[in-house]
C-alpha cells in the first residue's frame, strides 16, 4: 500500500477522550486509554473510543472500533482524521489489539505516527465528494464587470449559470467547452447588469429553468429591472421563469422554502434584501455563497437604488455574520473572499453585528 504522510497531532493542543461507555472527558491518563482499548469488543457499550484534540474549527483524532463482521472480523479498526484546507481527511487500517495499543501509545507520548499500511479514505467523505463534484468558473461580464458564475456538477454533467450580466457569447462558449446540460439560470437580483444576457442564454439552453425573486419582477422600476420587459417578448420562455421560494423570506412560511436539486448537490436560496427587495444569496451544500450585490470584499451593495434599504441591508449582513463557520464568498463584483475575512475586516458587516436582533 502507498505510504501516507499526513498531518501529525499538534504537540501543544489538549486531548479529550470519548468511549462508548463514558462521556467525553479531559480528565484521563494512559491507563484509561489502554483499558478502553483492551475492552473493545462486540458489546455496543465497549465498541469504540476516540482520542481527539480540537482548536477552534481545527481538529485531529485517532479512533478505534471492534470489527465484528466481514473479512476483518475480530480485528481493531484504527482510523485517524484531521481538518485540512482541502477538506477533511481520514485514513484507516485493520490491526490486532497490540498494534492498536501501539498506535495510541505513540500518539499519547507525542511521537510521530507511522501511517504505513493505512488506506486514505478522504475521498469517500461526503464533504469531499461534494467539493469534488463542484467546479466554479468566474467571468467578468458586461460594462460594469459583473461576476457571472458557471457552476458545474461534474458527476451529473450539469451546469447552473448565476447572473448572466452580459457577454452572452463568452458565457455560452465556456458552457459548451464543459460538455454539460444547463439545469438552471439563477439571478441573485434583477438589476440590468446581472440579467442583460438572460434572453440569449434562455434561447441557447431551452432546457434551463430560470429563477428570480418575485420582488425583483413585480412592481419594479423598468429601467433598473429589465426582466418584466424581457418576459413580454414573444421569444422569451415565460413558462420556464420561476420565483425562488427562498429561506429567510418573511413572505414565505419556513416549511414552504425550497432547495434546488443540482445533481448530487443542493442549491439553497436565501432571501438577503437590502440592495434590492428581491436580492437572494445562493449557498451550495452548506459551502460557497453566491451573494450578488449584498456582500462584497470589505464592503456591501448600494442601498440608494429603488428597492434598496439600509436597515434591510444591515439585517442581511448580520445574517451572514451569524452563520456557523467559514465559507467562500463569491460576490457580484470584485474578487471572492471568505466569511471569516469579512467578519474580521468588513466595517459594514461589523456594524451589522452590533445591531440588536
Amino acid at each position: 500500500m502507498e505510504t501516507i504522510s499526513p498531518k501529525q497531532p499538534h504537540p501543544d493542543w489538549p486531548w479529550t477522550l470519548e468511549a462508548a461507555s463514558r462521556e467525553k472527558t479531559s480528565n484521563f491518563d494512559w491507563y484509561d486509554i489502554r483499558g478502553a482499548l483492551e475492552r473493545l469488543g462486540p458489546d455496543p457499550t465497549e465498541s469504540f473510543l476516540i482520542l481527539e484534540q480540537t482548536q477552534g474549527r481545527d481538529y485531529w483524532f485517532i479512533q478505534s472500533a471492534f470489527a465484528s463482521q466481514g473479512p476483518h472480523a475480530g480485528q481493531c479498526i484504527v482510523g485517524c482524521g484531521w481538518s485540512d484546507p482541502e477538506g477533511p481527511a481520514l485514513v484507516e487500517t485493520y490491526v490486532g489489539l497490540e498494534d492498536a495499543i501501539r498506535y495510541f501509545q505513540a500518539v499519547w507520548e507525542r511521537k510521530p505516527l507511522d501511517f504505513s499500511g493505512f488506506v486514505d479514505l478522504s475521498c469517500e467523505l461526503p464533504a469531499n465528494q461534494n467539493k469534488q463534484a463542484l467546479k466554479i468558473f468566474r467571468l467578468e461580464v458586461g460594462q460594469l464587470g459583473t461576476n457571472c458564475y458557471i457552476l458545474v456538477e461534474q458527476n451529473a454533467k450539469l451546469a447552473a449559470v448565476i447572473d448572466p450580466g452580459g457577454d452572452a457569447d463568452r458565457i455560452i462558449q465556456v458552457i459548451k467547452e464543459q460538455d454539460v446540460q444547463v439545469r438552471y439560470i439563477l439571478l441573485t437580483h434583477g438589476h440590468y447588469d446581472h440579467v442583460d444576457a438572460l434572453p440569449e442564454l434562455a434561447a441557447a439552453f431551452p432546457e434551463a429553468d430560470i429563477y428570480i425573486h418575485r420582488k425583483d419582477v413585480e412592481g419594479v422600476d423598468p429601467q433598473l429591472f429589465p426582466v418584466p420587459a424581457m418576459r413580454k417578448a414573444p421569444s422569451f420562455p415565460a413558462d420556464r421563469l420561476h420565483y425562488f421560494k427562498a429561506f429567510n423570506d418573511r413572505d414565505i412560511p419556513a416549511d414552504q422554502a425550497e432547495q434546488l436539486s443540482f445533481g448530487s448537490l443542493k442549491i439553497h436560496p436565501i432571501h438577503t434584501p437590502g440592495h434590492s427587495e428581491g436580492s437572494v444569496t445562493l449557498r451550495v451544500n452548506g459551502g460557497p455563497l453566491f451573494c450578488g450585490d449584498t456582500l462584497f470584499q470589505g464592503s456591501c451593495g448600494r442601498t440608494d437604488f429603488p428597492g434598496g434599504n439600509v436597515q434591510k441591508m444591515l439585517s442581511s449582513l448580520r445574517f451572514f455574520g451569524l452563520m456557523d463557520g467559514d465559507a467562500a464568498v463569491y460576490p457580484g463584483h470584485m474578487a471572492p473572499t471568505t466569511l471569516e475575512e469579512e467578519r474580521k475586516y468588513n466595517p459594514f458587516l461589523r456594524q451589522a453585528m452590533q445591531m440588536k436582533p
